[in-house]
């Protein structure tokens, strides 16, 4: 389904029309019924001669109400664009141009309303001046069809051509980041808060957990229900009018301007990096010269807010030129790279310009900034892939989740290498690589008995989760995970001759008394030393004491062999066979049943299945 924009000049017949297209009045409100007069958006409904449903949204004509009509023009697929045959073009004929070239649409029809009006001449030359104004636009060869909303001529053909316009509307983006921007909000007794909008980009179910984004706050709510032209529906993907029924959100605390958003898919800005563009002199009635002063207007998809503009490359704008930009806006807004933009003068009342937003997220930057003005005209001309790398080039990291949101991406962005739940840039992953094997070598050099760093450690010396620092060991083939440890493939332990005394002076220590060493505490030898004969399996640690390799073997093959005729043996019976006391032999014994060379059986031992 696609959503139509009415545009035109006060009085040219843009709710008359739609209503005879589709049966349905578009003005909502009396005073509007009752002046002829569309003051704010009206909504109507139609099946093309494709089968294609389609919305149209008719918004109004008069310079009053031209934020109404911004509001009503985003995210339009494609414009109905009504001039009246036998007035011509018209000042807010203008505006609405303008404006619909800035928003970036580029699928139009136009319709010479009160074509019955006048005669041949004049509406040629009525033909002749739409294809002029429309020169140099966005709009540029737009088919134009005479019609009568009053007599009916020229309605089949009007209808026609808006299908052929849609078949060249570009697709709106499907992916799994839902943003609608809310152009009206209202309450229905026992139902709830309602809201509606054109469903830019992608898909609502109900009961799904979204938010709603203003400037004031996320608010969580739930999709109770969904509506499409009156109809009931479990799902909508975008470019559809929504009225879309919340659970959990008061009606009170939403106007126009919020956004429906996917959950924990957007975040709001108030700074943001953007190609700015005045319009030339032939799509302004008032020429236009944009400086760093001025009191300026954003529109946004339905939303309103005060800007101050900072141009980085140019000193002032002048009509048909542009400048890289920052803008910093007074309303936090929901906004991705793409966004496109509308500029309005508020003292003169004028739209003057507007541009598309190529960073979303930027650092504050001084007015001429020449390096951040090149890398906005850079975004500007790169493909979202490489948009992203630059992007992450120039933070050299991020978060996925603010990476998704920057580059406005349903996936995780190209360009990086994923740590655990952040992104970084090549330089940053060589760089973090490079700590990573100092800070290993380091510890090597200190503790030269240990068999390598803790893990914990060694993440917390890199300023990385548990998950960051696992990925990035796996990336980097000269380190080696050992259980808790992280080592140097490269590194051993050698001992001094110093150290090689002292360990044999501890294996004739705990030898001495066979099966009865003493604590280990108790002997006056380096615990880095103990560690590192642990980590080559030299000495075994039990309880608060050790045994070596030999001993070791020595009580398995005994204690075996006592085994070995099959009945079991009691604690007693272990310790009178190594000769020990029960202060020993009842570790010993656990211990055995740890490795599973023995198991328990009530009070009695028997061999274990690793016997």
């Amino acid at each position: 389904m696609s959503v139509i924009g009415t545009a035109g000049h006060v009085d040219h017949g843009k709710s008359t029309l739609v209503e005879r297209l589709t049966g349905i009045n578009p003005d909502r409100f009396e005073e509007e019924k009752r002046r002829g007069l569309t003051i704010d958006l009206g909504f109507a409904w139609l099946t093309l001669p494709s089968g294609r449903d389609v919305g149209i949204i008719d918004v109004p004509g008069h310079e009053r109400f031209i934020q109404n009509m911004l509001a009503g023009a985003g995210g339009v697929s494609a414009c109905l664009f009504v001039v009246a045959a036998n007035e011509g073009w018209m000042p807010q004929s203008a505006e609405h141009l303008s404006a619909i070239h800035l928003l970036g649409v580029t699928s139009c029809v136009v319709a010479l309303t009160k074509a019955d009006l006048v005669g041949g001449s004049e509406l040629d030359n009525a033909l002749a001046e739409i294809t002029e104004r429309f020169a140099g636009t966005n709009l540029e060869g737009a088919e134009v069809v005479p019609c009568s909303a009053l007599t009916g001529a020229g309605l089949d053909d009007l209808v026609g051509a808006l299908d052929r316009a849609l078949d060249a509307a570009p697709e709106p983006p499907s992916d799994g980041r839902a943003r609608m921007w809310v152009d009206r909000s209202f309450s229905i007794q026992g139902a709830g808060s309602v809201v509606t909008g054109t469903l830019a980009q992608g898909t609502l179910k109900v009961g799904d957990q979204i938010s709603m984004i203003s400037d004031r706050a996320e608010m969580p709510a739930r999709v109770r229900g969904l509506q499409s032209h009156k109809q009931e529906v479990a799902e909508i993907g975008p470019g559809n009018r929504t009225a879309v029924n919340l659970a959990g959100i008061d009606r009170d605390d939403i106007r126009r301007g919020d956004a429906l958003c996917t959950r924990g898919r957007w975040a709001t800005t108030t700074l943001v990096n953007v190609v700015a563009n005045v319009l030339d002199a032939s799509l302004s009635p008032r020429p236009y010269d944009l400086g760093q002063k001025g009191s300026h207007l954003m529109y946004v998809g339905s939303a309103e807010t005060s800007v101050q503009i900072k141009l980085l490359d140019a000193d002032t704008l002048g009509p048909g030129e542009s400048a890289a930009a920052q803008i910093r806006l007074t309303r936090s807004l929901p906004l991705q790279r793409g966004d496109r933009f509308v500029l309005r003068d508020a003292g003169r009342n004028v739209t003057f310009g507007g541009g598309v937003v190529v960073d979303p997220f930027p650092e504050p930057v001084a007015r001429g900034n020449r390096a951040v003005a090149a890398l906005v005209r850079a975004l500007e001309t790169l493909e979202d892939g490489e948009a992203s790398a630059l992007l992450l080039e120039r933070a050299r990291e991020m978060t996925i989740s603010e990476a998704m949101i920057r580059t406005g991406s349903a996936v995780v962005p190209r360009g990086g290498t994923s740590l655990g739940d952040r992104l970084v840039s090549a330089a940053r992953l060589k760089e973090l690589t490079d700590l990573l094997l100092g800070k290993l070598s380091d510890y090597h050099a200190d503790y030269r008995l240990e068999r390598g760093m803790p893990k914990v450690s060694l993440a917390t010396a890199l300023e990385l989760g548990a998950e960051a620092c696992d990925v990035l060991l796996t990336l980097v083939p000269e380190v080696s995970k050992d259980g808790p440890f992280v080592r140097l493939t490269s590194h051993v332990v050698d001992l001094s001759p110093e150290l090689e005394e002292a360990r044999d002076h501890l294996v004739a220590k705990l030898q001495e008394n066979e099966f009865s060493p003493p604590p280990t505490a108790s002997l006056p030898i380096d615990r880095a030393l103990v560690r590192a004969l642990e980590d080559a399996g030299e000495i075994e640690r039990i309880a608060d004491f050790h045994l070596t390799r030999a001993q070791v073997e020595s009580m398995k093959e005994k204690v075996g062999t006592l085994l070995g005729t099959g009945e079991g043996v009691t604690i007693a019976q272990i310790r009178d066979l190594l000769g020990t006391s029960r202060r020993y032999a009842v570790p010993l014994c656990e211990w055995m049943d740890e490795i599973g060379f023995t198991r328990r059986s009530g009070d009695l031992r028997i061999l274990g299945p690793k016997a």
